[in-house]
Order: C-alpha cells, then structure tokens, then sequence
C-alpha cells in the first residue's frame, strides 16, 4: 500500500514537472511585459497541468486524494494575481468536484486560500517583467502557504472519521511535498527567464555600439537588407570632429558621439532606426512616409546638433554641427547617400543633401 502510494506520487510529481516545463517555455522575453498570445498559453499549460495532475492523483484514504493541482494555480497568482489564480483555480476546482468524495468540498477552500495568499498583497491582476520573488525567499513562503492552505485537509480527515495521527502525518507530508513542486515550478520559470536574459545580453554586445548604445554596422547591414523599397538612408557624419579630439581630447570625443545619440533619438520617429557606421558617421534608417517628410527629419536632426550638441556634450559655447546625405532605397542606396553627404561636406558643411536621386552621379 505505501510502495503503491509513493509511485503514485512520484507518478503525480513527474507529471507536474513535465507540465511546468512547458509553462517555462511560454516566456519568450525577458523584462518585457508577457503578450497575450503568450498568457493565454501559459494559461492553458497551467490549467492542463492541474488537470493532469487529477487525472494521476494518489488516494490517501476512500474520497481524499493527493495530487500536485494547487502547485500551478499558486504559481499563478504569485505571479499574475488573484484574478489569474482564480482563473486558473475555478476549472480545476469544478473538476476535482466532479470526482466527488468527502474531499471535494474542502478541496475547493484548500484552492480558494492558496489564490488568496499567494498574490502579492493586494495585487488582484499584473503582467510582470521580472523574474518574481528571489529564489531565497520562495521556499518560506511556499512553505507557510500551504501550510495554510492544507489546514482543510484536517475537515477531509474529519469527514472520513480517519484517524488523527493519519491527518497529522498526511498534512505534514502534503505541505512538504507542495513547497517542493511549487519550488521547482519556481525554478523551471527561473530557469527559462535566465536563458533568456542570457541570449538577449549576447544578443545586445553582436547588434549594439558598446560606446553610444545606437545599433553598430552588423545590425546595419542586417536591416539595410530587408529595409522596404520606401525606406530612406540617411547618413550623418560629425564636422570638424578630429579637431574635438585633438583639442579636447578623445573622452571628450567620445562624449560628443554619445550626445549625439541622446539628441538624435529624439528626433527620429519611433520605426526608425539610428546606427553608428564607425567612428563619427552615423545611419538613419527613415520608415516609410513622404519624400518631404524624410527631409524635414533630417534637417530636424541637422538642427538640433548646431544648437545642442555642444551644451549636451560639455563643451559650453563651441559650435558642433553635423552634414548629412539622404537617398531612397534602391540599387546602390549607399553609394548614393554617400555622395550626397559628399556634397554636403563639399558646399560649406552644417547642410542636408538629398538632391542625387538613385540613377544619377554627382557632378
């Protein structure tokens, strides 16, 4: 009888893991808020997991079961709220009702507790961004939750005229085994998150400038691959930047590139996209809208450097200005953005050229 017992449970517990595995793999990214297509399949998992867990349940005694079903709905709500645990919860109570026994009403407390005070005080419903509570402090808090919670057996026990040695044992064996498999809940979660924070962080130095955070070469070539016929190039490259560096020093120069950034940012549109090329040349990549409008960004952003790039850099009353080539994305659209930056340079600096269209070559 108590071989067969623990294999159900083992049983239970394979199947409890197996299922928080596939919850794990419902996070996609880390520290951004959870989309819905993601919750409601995380949802889904959960519940599936709780359902499972019933339907490989170990019976202590004639209508009192054990089985891992609260292990996802307290996952849930620590996690989301009371709202997803009672979400998450009210299926799986109707289901273990359906099974009947003395257990099935005091079962239904047993879930409504654990929803209860497993959320975070007064959290009802939230998407969360991080990773949740630190690993230190789960198995506490597992432990005193379903101590709570598992106070309803002793009515199950009650109710089935069983022995009290036999409810004190079965719920100090419950509330252990239940902090163990919200614990490894809690690190398949943890597990998942650090992999993707991991990849994200390696993903950030290959397609990032380390000095000014702006996206760097590969990230630009990349883009400029896929970038939609209507798309324009523009390129940007600081004047006079060498003597910054000379006069100033290179920290200074690398302050100016990072001011640049900082100031470029806020004048682009949010698809687009700013890049450094390497050294003080820059690409714009401009999202689809009229010709006219790509030119007023770009004079946009010619005119906050010549009027901010200097005080944001630290360098008082020095003028710093920045000349600039745009073209329409087509054959070439390098070289043409190119050239046009050329001209920019060539007639006095501080200027925008967009006049070299795809086809044409400078004069």
């Amino acid at each position: 009888m108590i071989l067969t017992l623990i294999d159900n449970v083992l049983e239970n517990l394979a199947v409890l893991i197996a299922g928080l595995f596939l919850v794990s793999l419902t996070y996609f990214r880390f520290g951004a808020v959870d989309r819905w297509p993601a919750l409601v399949a995380r949802y889904l998992a959960l519940v599936g997991t709780s359902f499972f867990a019933l339907a490989h349940t170990a019976p202590l005694t004639p209508g009192i079961l054990f089985d891992f079903r609260m292990v996802p709905v307290a996952l849930a709500a620590q996690r989301h709220g009371r709202l997803a645990g009672l979400a998450v919860a009210i299926p799986v109570g109707i289901y273990r009702y359906s099974l009947g026994g003395v257990g099935a009403i005091p079962s239904l407390v047993q879930l409504v507790l654990l929803t209860w005070f497993a959320a975070p005080s007064g959290v009802w419903l939230h998407l969360p961004t991080n990773q949740g509570l630190p690993l230190n402090r789960l198995p506490w808090l597992a432990l005193r939750l379903f101590a709570v919670a598992n106070l309803a057996l002793f009515v199950s026990f009650a109710l089935a005229n069983a022995p009290w040695k036999t409810a004190v044992s079965a719920y100090i064996s419950l509330t252990v085994l239940s902090t163990i498999g919200m614990l490894l809940g809690h690190i398949a979660v943890q597990t998942r998150l650090t992999n993707l924070a991991r990849t994200q962080h390696y993903q950030t130095l290959a397609f990032t400038d380390a000095l000014t955070g702006a996206h760097n070469r590969r990230q630009f070539e990349l883009d400029l691959e896929a970038a939609a016929p209507s798309t324009h190039l523009l390129l940007l490259d600081l004047d006079h930047f060498k003597s910054v560096n000379d006069t100033y020093g290179h920290d200074m120069g690398d302050q100016v590139l990072q001011a640049f950034v900082t100031l470029a940012q806020r004048c682009v549109r949010p698809d687009d996209r700013l890049y450094r090329l390497g050294g003080e040349e820059f690409g714009v990549l401009l999202s689809a809208c009229p010709p006219d409008s790509m030119t007023h960004i770009a004079e946009r952003i010619r005119a906050q450097m010549e009027r901010s790039l200097a005080l944001e850099a630290g360098l008082g009353g020095k003028a710093l200005t920045v000349s600039g080539g745009l073209a329409v994305m087509g054959e070439d659209v390098m070289a043409h953005a190119d050239q046009n930056l050329y001209l920019a340079k060539a007639q006095g600096r501080n200027r925008i050229e967009s006049g070299l269209l795809v086809g044409e070559s400078a004069s």
